[in-house]
């Protein structure tokens, strides 16, 4: 039997790294993505921004750059003003959601939906929509942080991909 292309992604090469071994991973001049076997490799060339600090002392690992005097610095700096306590950065959607996102709109997620659910999708907005209520969610952002809602999704996400290889 001859496998049938269902779907076909493209995802460009710095944000499928990101979501692989993280964002500051791809800090790197270069990659080199091979394929052995089983194993995706990942090299990541160049100089890293990655900062040391020794004593007093803080050498930047990136080619070039010299090391600073903090003390000194310190000397010269005018005193720093009352800093505001920090606002906590807007959640923002990580793997889960993007991955809930892509699936809402692939027309064999709705397919699969009113096939297993008996639920009739005919939009992303629609899938979307469901696939929220289903995981007990407002946003698929909070897929990303919250671990039972996740659960939720992970499970109907691989109750899905082993749909589209054949398996009920």
């Amino acid at each position: 039997m001859t496998p049938t292309l269902i779907h076909r992604y493209t995802i460009p090469l710095q944000q499928a790294i990101e979501q692989l071994v993280g964002k500051e991973a791809t800090d790197g001049e270069s990659f080199l993505v091979d394929i052995d076997g089983d194993d995706l490799i990942i090299d990541i060339h160049g100089p890293a921004n990655v900062t040391f600090r020794v004593g007093d002392y803080e050498v930047d690992g990136r080619a070039g750059q010299g090391a600073s005097n903090e003390a000194a610095k310190t000397n010269m700096e005018a005193p720093a003003a009352e800093a505001k306590p920090a606002e906590p950065p807007p959640r923002k959607g990580g793997p889960l959601a993007q991955r809930a996102a892509i699936a809402c709109g692939e027309k064999g997620f709705w397919i699969f939906i009113s096939k297993k659910y008996d639920v009739t999708v005919a939009s992303a907005d629609e899938a979307a929509a469901w696939l929220k209520a289903q995981c007990g969610v407002k946003s698929r952002v909070d897929l990303d942080y919250d671990e039972a809602k996740a659960d939720n999704f992970r499970e109907i996400d691989k109750s899905y991909r082993l749909w589209l290889e054949g398996y009920d």
